[in-house]
């Protein structure tokens, strides 16, 4: 059986890797609320219990792990060794990736998570690039490659105990979003420039951005203010005056906007 120490080699800093198969789901999905807060500093992780429709299959997810800049998130199903793959496992996450929301995800995200507001929730489901993680007990290459197939990460929680009980977190595997909603910004066809707040996170300078056509274009970001004023340089930008854009960015740095009906 595995084991670690932590700090001085002392008994008491040795811990024993809790046999995996012992957890009920209940159990090991607190244990993993416990794991993914402490190792995703960068995220919120609760409880979820919103409801997703694919084709006519409903499926209630188990928790969500929301980036604190909600520009990004996961919704996280805890499966045991032992389900079913194919029977279990795969419909419920293809339903999370794919699916629609029910309005009982606003509810439930509002009632996990103290920090969003009912707007922040259905933003977040409307507008914000959604993943879907499998988390286990116990490693298995097969489903980590079956997941991949349909476009899920996965990861393993592990957990370790010494002799007076303290407890001990192990992850496996890693989480990747492949795009990030920056924010969204204002159109004005006076100036032919979007506004967004400076803390976003866009340089000042020229870029490049990928328009709502899917064409490449020139543009200019310079500051006034605490604002950043997004210039599009030859030609105007065909949007709505006064209307809001969703800004994008992917993986690979790349910039878009997306309208936001």
């Amino acid at each position: 059986m595995k084991k670690l120490v932590t700090g001085e080699c002392h008994e008491d800093n040795i811990f024993h890797l809790v046999d995996p198969t012992q957890f009920v789901e209940g159990d090991f999905e607190a244990e993993v609320v416990k794991a993914l807060t402490c190792l995703q500093p960068g995220y919120l992780c609760g409880v979820f219990a919103g409801a997703f429709v694919l084709e006519g299959d409903r499926r209630v997810a188990d928790l969500a792990l929301i980036h604190k800049s909600l520009s990004h998130w996961f919704v996280v199903e805890v499966e045991l060794a032992g389900h079913s793959f194919e029977q279990h496992v795969l419909p419920q996450v293809r339903c999370f990736r794919y699916g629609e929301p029910e309005s009982s995800c606003v509810t439930s995200l509002v009632r996990g998570f103290k920090e969003l507001r009912p707007e922040d929730a259905e933003a977040l489901l409307r507008y914000v690039p959604r993943y879907v993680a499998v988390v286990g007990n116990l490693p298995d290459p097969a489903w980590t490659s079956a997941l991949s197939a349909v476009d899920v990460q996965h990861l393993t929680v592990s957990v370790y105990r010494d002799r007076n009980g303290r407890s001990a977190h192990e992850v496996e595997g890693k989480l990747a979003a492949r795009a990030e909603s920056i924010g969204f910004a204002r159109y004005s066809a006076i100036d032919n420039c979007l506004r967004i707040p400076k803390g976003c996170g866009l340089p000042v300078g020229n870029i490049q951005i990928v328009d709502q056509f899917g064409n490449l274009a020139n543009w200019t970001i310079r500051e006034d203010a605490g604002v950043l004023w997004i210039c599009k340089e030859r030609s105007p930008a065909l949007i709505q005056h006064d209307s809001y854009v969703q800004i994008i960015r992917s993986f690979d740095g790349r910039i878009s906007i997306r309208p936001s009906y």
